[in-house]
């Protein structure tokens, strides 16, 4: 099972009709083409992050004249630890953007849990009793009467 964060847009009238789904855990495509993911998702920040990271460890291999399995070695990590970070970089600039994380789901595949997270809307809208006005006023004062 893949587990999911979804996140809306308060501002929308169907908030649920835009939502994003976002994968919890190592992003393959991100560890794999790196700087092309971060570019593709607007990851500005990521993507100059990258850039002098990869920027440091050519100096790296310059200065301790390592060759190119020190090269391979500095590009396998940080590959990786992007991959690990990715779709948090993704998660924090959907907050900044106001966007807000609702739930959490898990599935198959990314429809399943899309699937389950209509699902749990629906119940959740269903559950939801009307509020009642609980309050009576005082005929004296106007304010509500308190015991």
């Amino acid at each position: 099972m893949k587990v999911y964060t979804v996140h809306i847009h308060p501002g929308d009238a169907e908030p649920m009709e835009n939502a994003i789904l976002i994968r919890e855990g190592f992003n393959f495509w991100a560890f794999l083409l790196s700087g092309l993911w971060a570019l593709y998702h607007r990851l500005w920040l990521g993507f100059f992050g990258l850039v002098v990271v990869s920027i440091l460890c050519s100096l790296a291999v310059m200065f301790f004249d390592g060759g190119p399995e020190m090269d391979f070695a500095l590009a396998l990590v940080t590959g990786i630890g992007f991959g690990l970070i990715a779709n948090d970089l993704r998660r924090r600039k959907l907050a900044a953007q106001g966007w807000k994380m609702t739930d959490i789901v898990a599935g198959k595949t990314q429809s399943d849990a899309e699937h389950r997270c209509f699902e749990r809307l629906t119940i959740s809208k269903l559950r939801v009793p009307q509020m009642q006005q609980t309050t009576i006023s005082t005929p004296s004062t106007g304010s509500p009467s308190y015991p």
